[in-house]
């Protein structure tokens, strides 16, 4: 028998680790994404009539290439909103990496290997302190990663006050190779869905979800909601490690203000692929339409000649219509 929120929270006695799962993967499985996959096959409608050639070899692969960055940070945000909470310095954490693969093979003579593994380092820096805030200081996510989002905003503009610099030539060369029809670029996504595929078969993905659900409920378990948080965060980085590598690597300079635009566009990505942002509610699969609704819009607005002043004037109406359907939604469910 499937146990409910309101039973857990209210009953003291501990809950099992096939409990948890049917918690977990009760909610998960609610067709929240659906919204999200119809506005998707509207997206791609709309570019199909636009552009003759859009499924062609070279498009598809073009459109690849550009949704790959996106796709990683809004599954990075993704994987915090499920848990309950919220990351508002994953942009300023994209410029802060581009910033590092950009300066430090001038600063201290790197190699490829060694300023990957530095830009690297400063991702899992960024993700267990918002983690620590988060999960063992009981920090508000909204205020602590708005801090924490400032410091690597400002560590960016510390490293590269001016655009410039230059990434490693390797990263270049790598995202503009291909294997068949797919660019390497789509590399770090598989890598980032192959990861979530077998979290989700692993009992730390069905406490994450869980505990975005209900926190207390998970604690009464016997399960340190504190310590998977901070590993939610920790993953979350890592996706954001990789988007920053597709966008540094397309870019091939560092700028401290390249990634700021993007912590709302996985916010919205987030809101658009149906995933309750009071977290436990939702799926991956909703969070990557969401991301690709958002570029393929881009490319409608470019294709159509409307001018680009009104691409968030539409980026907002869809997020407006997302949010119906995620109100109509919670009001069945209910």
């Amino acid at each position: 028998m499937k146990i409910h929120l309101a039973e857990a929270l209210h009953q003291p006695h501990k809950l099992s680790n096939k409990r948890l799962a049917h918690l977990s993967f009760g909610i998960t499985r609610l067709p929240t994404a659906l919204p999200a996959l119809v506005m998707l096959l509207v997206a791609i409608g709309l570019n199909a009539y636009l552009q003759p050639d859009f499924f062609s070899a070279d498009s598809l692969s073009s459109n690849l290439q550009n949704a790959a960055p996106v796709i990683l940070i809004c599954m990075a945000q993704a994987v915090v909103v499920l848990s309950g909470e919220l990351d508002l310095s994953i942009g300023a954490g994209i410029s802060i990496i581009n910033c590092v693969l950009a300066s430090v093979p001038a600063l201290a003579g790197w190699g490829a290997v060694a300023t990957c593994c530095a830009a690297l380092g400063a991702a899992l820096v960024a993700g267990v302190v918002n983690g620590l805030l988060v999960g063992y200081f009981k920090q508000s996510a909204l205020i602590a990663t708005f801090a924490t989002g400032a410091i690597w905003f400002g560590g960016a503009l510390l490293l590269m006050p001016q655009p410039g610099g230059t990434v490693p030539e390797v990263l270049g060369e790598w995202f503009a190779m291909r294997v068949g029809p797919l660019p390497l670029a789509a590399m770090p996504l598989l890598i980032a869905a192959g990861i979530w595929a077998m979290l989700q078969r692993h009992r730390f993905g069905r406490r994450l979800i869980a505990t975005g659900s209900s926190a207390d409920a998970v604690f009464k378990s016997g399960v340190d909601t504190r310590r998977i948080k901070l590993l939610a965060y920790v993953l979350a980085w890592l996706f954001v490690f990789g988007a920053a590598l597709c966008i540094s690597a397309e870019t091939s300079s560092g700028d401290a203000r390249l990634g700021l635009p993007y912590t709302l566009n996985s916010v919205a990505a987030v809101v658009i692929g149906g995933i309750s942002l009071a977290g436990g509610r939702g799926s991956m699969i909703g969070a990557i339409c969401g991301a690709l609704v958002l570029v393929l819009i881009g490319n409608v607005v470019y294709f159509a000649g409307i001018p680009s002043n009104y691409q968030e004037l539409f980026k907002g109406a869809v997020i407006i219509v997302a949010l119906g359907f995620t109100f109509v939604g919670a009001r069945n469910s209910a």
